[in-house]
């Protein structure tokens, strides 16, 4: 039983990374799990493979989200990649950069937020890697498979005619966030923003049903939309009455003093990205899976072009490079 209050610098790599590493588990079709010089993955019709990183103080804060909830997400933000493609989530490695005052009880709750986010999605984690940093790092690589005769759903294959169908409620995460930073550290929308729910199974029930493209909501509905629209060469209409609304947004809007509260629920919406939900098309004709909502019409026209209600939008949202605007 390892000792708590213990710091990372004091435990030493292999009492952290034994930590990480969680129970022992089954690895199913694998010749080699977690905790030897590398995983080895049995065999797949087709290999998915994402990775992203969560850093401290551009992409979370530790005063507004805990260690457990940090693993979560950072599982969560790329499981969504995995799904985005019509496939499913199986294997997660973390790598991780830690600051030598962590404690073991703060690696025991990442390690908590993480395996128990790998099960949600169905996946194990098989391995990663750990260093000393000044601020904390947690990157993921999520590895999904497709099955034999089954291609990716890919971000360029929308048509004109398509139905534009979105899984979730979109600007939760958004709104959470300024909740949080005003000083509202509990509700619904703040817990969208420290752990998004990402739709299993809604990636390959989308692959089924003959989605010609696919994506997942994590820069802003927006911004996503528009790119989604420019790989294929087309635009988007989107339908501002068929949007789906949390209940929540107004009141969060009108707590944090919004003159024009409807303004500033749509921002969110449209702009707030992190969701993590998925947005796809559908060819006429074909049964889209329930948990999408359709928003909207892909068209002929200048690619990337998005409007709303028939009038031109330009996306804001997440720029990795830039950050918001």
């Amino acid at each position: 039983m390892t000792d708590r209050t213990v710091t990372v610098a004091e435990a030493g790599e292999s009492a952290v990374l034994d930590v990480l590493s969680g129970e022992p588990a089954d690895v199913g079709d694998d010749p080699v799990g977690n905790g030897d010089d590398a995983a080895v993955l049995g065999p797949a019709a087709a290999t998915v493979v994402t990775t992203d990183m969560l850093v401290e103080g551009t992409h979370f804060r530790l005063d507004v989200t805990n260690w457990s909830d940090l693993g979560r997400r950072a599982v969560a933000q790329n499981v969504s990649d995995v799904l985005a493609m019509g496939a499913d989530c199986t294997r997660i490695l973390v790598a991780l950069a830690v600051p030598g005052h962590t404690t073991m009880a703060d690696i025991a709750d990442l390690s908590e937020g993480i395996h128990g986010e790998a099960a949600r999605s169905g996946a194990l984690v098989v391995g990663g890697d750990l260093t000393r940093a000044d601020v904390v790092v947690v990157g993921i690589t999520a590895i999904g498979t497709l099955p034999y005769g089954h291609a990716p759903v890919r971000l360029d294959g929308a048509r004109p005619g398509d139905r534009i169908g979105l899984t979730g409620l979109p600007g939760c995460s958004a709104a959470g966030l300024a909740l949080l930073l005003d000083g509202r550290g509990d509700g619904p929308l703040q817990q969208a923003h420290r752990v998004p729910t990402t739709p299993i199974g809604s990636g390959a029930a989308a692959r089924r049903a003959g989605a010609t493209s696919l994506t997942d909501v994590s820069d802003g509905l927006l911004r996503d939309l528009a790119a989604l629209a420019r790989a294929s060469g087309v635009a988007a209409d989107l339908d501002g009455g068929a949007l789906p609304v949390h209940p929540d947004l107004r009141q969060a809007a009108a707590d944090l003093g919004a003159t024009d509260i409807d303004a500033r629920v749509l921002d969110w919406m449209l702009d707030g990205g992190e969701d993590h939900g998925l947005l796809g098309t559908f060819p006429p004709g074909v049964d889209v899976p329930p948990e999408f909502t359709i928003i909207g019409r892909v068209r002929a026209g200048e690619p990337g072009l998005v409007t709303l209600d028939g009038v031109p939008r330009i996306p804001g949202g997440w720029d990795s490079a830039r950050g918001a605007n």
